[in-house]
This record gives structure tokens, C-alpha cells and sequence, in this order.
């Protein structure tokens, strides 16, 4: 097995339906690729035996952690990378996926291979969102037209004629989720440390962002990457956005992100997401040394 999927599970009470719906179009997708393995932790409202019961149908090894509670994304990812390299210490690649995702077959293979025969720790595909927006391009692409109430095949075809037209081997600047990490870099680094996220959510990417850039070195002026051989959808629904505390919970974590980095971490953070001097991590950092 090269390569297990880690996912925090996790179902809203009064957006059920919806949430399930996207689940399971996503593990659909999932199960076109070869050999797959997923690690759930479960955090929403349904119980161990029925999200095995839901994913019986796919042709995925499903394990289950969790027991229901919303622990956070930190805590949830960090309890997934453990499983896997207490259980899978042979497994050499990680990746970090949600929920509304859609992947085409065998998408993960060119990222793989671009970590294989490079000294990088991590790289994303580039990724299609509900609003047609194609990043990490950003501006430099007019949107995609998409029609209300697609279904898989027809995204699939969509992903399949974007990879085509922009196809190249050459990773771009950027970061996004899906991303798939080689095991031992994010375990050198630790992978999340929660101590210092205490909310639910919020920067966690970041502090994992500064982390690798201290793994690089920073004489390296490491960035994160996108490579345009892998096409995935995203919706980027901001699922999370929709609970109560978010924006305490994100102070929380903007707050240990400062604990555990400090100043200069601010200011690498700008640098790692190329800001403008007036940019917001580089605004935090200014804010210290005033």
C-alpha cells in the first residue's frame, strides 16, 4: 500500500442530508482509484456502526476513529497521522482529504511519483471549486460554468478537460486541500501539535506551513505547491463556518500560532503565501515590532 487517506467525518445534525450526500459522492469517486485506504474520524452525529454501514458499499478499506465528538480539526488529523504510523509504519505517503471532495481515478499517482523523484515533503493537485474558481491560478483563469445539480460523471469529464488544457509537470506556488504529505517528513515535524490549537479550527495549515519551512531550512526559501497533472474538485464549502464560537476558535489558534512561532513565524508565513508588504500575516507581524 503506498498511500493512506486521512479525513475528519464529520456530519451536521441539521444539514444531514446534505452532508451525506456529499459524502457519499465523494467516496464513490474515491473508490475509482486503486487500493484504497481511509482513515475517518468520526466527529458529527452519527455512531461507528452506521458510517461503516454507509461505506459498506465502496470498494475502500474504512477504518473508524472517533467516537462522535467534535474534537477539532487539529486533534481529529493529528489522532489519524498517529493511527497510521503506530499501525502502517511501512506506508510512505499521507494525504489529507474532505468530505466535499471529488477525485478522478488514480489522482493521486502523478503526485506521488513528483514526490518520489524530488526532495519535497508535500504537494496538492490544483483544484476546481463550486464557484468554477481554478486554483492555485486564482485570477490569472477565467471561472469554470458550472450547472446546478451536476453529477459525478459530468465532473469527472469537467476535471478530465481541465487537466487536458493545462496539463504540466511543473508545480506551481500555492497550497490547497487535498494535500498528500510523505509520512516520514510529517512525522519529523511532529504534524500538528494541538497544544498550542486549542480551538476547533483555524491556522492549522499555517503552523504546519512554518513547520515545513524549518524542515526545508530556510535558506531554501521553501513554498508550498500545486501540480497541474492532478485535477481535483473542491467545494470549499466552509462546512465549519456554519458552527457557533468559530471566530473564538480561531482566535485561540491565531494565539497559540503566535506561542509557538512567534513574531518571525508570522513573517514567515507571509513570505510562504507571497504577501504584499501590506498583506495579512505580514499586517500581524508589523503590529508586533511597532
Amino acid at each position: 500500500m503506498e498511500i493512506i487517506h486521512t479525513m475528519p467525518f464529520f456530519i451536521r445534525t441539521d444539514n444531514k442530508d446534505y452532508d451525506l450526500k456529499l459524502m457519499e459522492t465523494c467516496f464513490e469517486s474515491l473508490s475509482y482509484s486503486k487500493n484504497g485506504c481511509v482513515v475517518l474520524y468520526n466527529q458529527g452525529c452519527l455512531g461507528e456502526q452506521e458510517i461503516e454501514k454507509l461505506l459498506a458499499s465502496y470498494s475502500l478499506n474504512v477504518i473508524v476513529l472517533g467516537e462522535g465528538k467534535n474534537v477539532g480539526i487539529p486533534k481529529a488529523r493529528q489522532r489519524c497521522f498517529e493511527y497510521i504510523w503506530a499501525n502502517f509504519p511501512e506506508v510512505p505517503f499521507i494525504s489529507e482529504i474532505h468530505p466535499d471532495m471529488i477525485f478522478p481515478p488514480n489522482w493521486h499517482e502523478p503526485l506521488l511519483s513528483y514526490l518520489e523523484n524530488s526532495n519535497e515533503p508535500m504537494i496538492s493537485p490544483c483544484i476546481l471549486t463550486e464557484s468554477g474558481h481554478l486554483h492555485p491560478y486564482d485570477n490569472q483563469k477565467h471561472p469554470v460554468l458550472l450547472a446546478e445539480g451536476f453529477n459525478l460523471e459530468n465532473m469527472l469529464m469537467i476535471l478530465k478537460e481541465i487537466s487536458m488544457q493545462l496539463h504540466s509537470t511543473e508545480p506551481r506556488a500555492g497550497f490547497v486541500h487535498p494535500v498528500i504529505h510523505k509520512s516520514s517528513a510529517l512525522r519529523h515535524i511532529g504534524g500538528y501539535d494541538y497544544r498550542f490549537l486549542p480551538g476547533k479550527q483555524g491556522y492549522e495549515d499555517d503552523s504546519l506551513l512554518i513547520a515545513y519551512s524549518y524542515y526545508m531550512g530556510t535558506f531554501s526559501n521553501w513554498r508550498p505547491k500545486c501540480l497541474p497533472s492532478s485535477w481535483v474538485y473542491h467545494a470549499a464549502l466552509a462546512q465549519r463556518m456554519t458552527l457557533g464560537d468559530r471566530e473564538e476558535d480561531f482566535q485561540k489558534n491565531l494565539n497559540g500560532l503566535f506561542q509557538q512561532y512567534g513574531a518571525y513565524g508570522l513573517k514567515e508565513l507571509a513570505r510562504i503565501h507571497g504577501e504584499t508588504p501590506t498583506g495579512y500575516f505580514q499586517s500581524l507581524f508589523n503590529n508586533q515590532v511597532q
